[in-house]
């Protein structure tokens, strides 16, 4: 009986560690979308919903820590140094924009306008200033996509996402009240769908069987089987 309990663990852990980043991912992209693009459009600026605001985000970071470990296990070389300095610093930032976006609420309207108007300039940079972050990130995945190391569809993401981001760090100078305003409609709507989107992707890309160097051998999910039944 404790053989048999033994390999039904050894059967079913491998696969729950499979399927952790993909049910990080998902969590990540609900908690994020939430946090940027609907509490913002239903409940605007009340004090509650900010606070929730900032309660989703530090939850959304947590998944996307889990994310981010089982990618890196993936990469090697410089590519490898760039995400783990892409990583600590999206999540520096995620944790940052939660201290610019839960911290006025605490006091609602005991701010004189202009510090209201100061924090709320400062706070409204942290999506700008992420793209630089997400592009670290994207870049290396995309670069390990193209040995065949993960799925090119995912490469494929990743090069749109990098592209976008790109594109979207002209936020950082954009005029106050434009789409390209800092923290404006880009940053949320568009730069934020995509955030989502992207880290989700990877989580379901990192789920599937592990592929070798040049896409044409067995995974290492196929070949452990094997060697458990020689070992035997």
């Amino acid at each position: 009986m404790n053989t048999a309990l033994g390999m039904t663990v050894a059967t079913i852990a491998p696969d729950m560690n499979r399927r952790a980043p993909m049910i990080a991912g998902l969590a990540f992209a609900v908690l994020y979308a939430t946090a940027l693009l609907v509490i913002p459009a239903l409940a605007g600026a009340d004090e509650g919903a900010v606070r929730a605001q900032a309660l989703l985000l530090a939850f959304a970071v947590l998944a996307l820590v889990v994310v981010l470990a089982f990618a890196r296990e993936r990469l090697s070389g410089p590519a490898a140094h760039v995400f783990t300095i892409g990583s600590a610093v999206l999540v520096a930032q995620l944790c940052l924009g939660i201290w610019f976006t839960g911290g006025p609420a605490l006091r609602p309207g005991q701010l004189d306008t202009d510090a209201a108007r100061v924090v709320g300039d400062v706070g409204a940079m942290w999506l700008p200033a992420a793209t630089v972050a997400h592009i670290l990130v994207a870049v290396p995945i995309l670069l390990a996509a193209n040995e065949d190391l993960l799925p090119r569809w995912l490469g494929t993401g990743a090069a749109v996402f990098t592209v976008e981001q790109l594109v979207e760090t002209i936020t950082i100078i954009g005029p106050p009240g434009s789409f390209i305003s800092p923290g404006g409609p880009m940053n949320h709507y568009l730069g934020g769908t995509l955030t989502a989107a992207f880290f989700l992707a990877v989580g379901i890309a990192l789920s599937l069987p592990e592929r070798t160097g040049n896409g044409t051998g067995p995974t290492v999910a196929e070949t452990a089987p094997a060697d458990e039944t020689a070992g035997q």
